[in-house]
């Protein structure tokens, strides 16, 4: 298997984590704006960038663990992805799925902020 090892888990975790950046990121945008407070500027395409980088890793940190768990699995101590999960439930709880939240959040945050604002920039050219 070797340089093809964690694979699967990496293609299922960058495409969870894409869906949900581009859904959540329009839906909260969308969301700030029906309040009446925001105005389609810089501070609203920001705070929704920061929005859709922390639903991103909301909901793709389990895949990602589950990925990094997988790849680095030199011993066979896992058979599988589902394997992965059920063992990191079973023995560590389901924070563990959660572990690495804040440093995952500042690099997509970060991210998603810098991605967003400059999408919105270039398409009101």
């Amino acid at each position: 298997l070797g340089l093809w090892k964690g694979l699967g888990p990496n293609i299922a975790r960058n495409a969870i984590i894409n869906a949900a950046e581009l859904a959540s990121y329009d839906q909260i945008k969308v969301s700030l704006l029906a309040t009446g407070l925001f105005h389609d500027n810089v501070v609203t395409h920001l705070l929704a960038g920061l929005g859709a980088g922390f639903f991103a890793v909301c909901v793709g940190s389990p895949v990602d663990v589950v990925k990094s768990r997988v790849m680095g699995d030199s011993s066979g101590k896992y058979a599988g992805v589902l394997d992965c999960f059920i063992k990191t439930a079973r023995n560590d709880g389901l924070l563990a799925f959660y572990n690495g939240f804040m440093p995952n959040f500042a690099r997509l945050g970060s991210w998603n902020v810098a991605m967003f604002l400059m999408l919105e920039q270039v398409s009101q050219k």
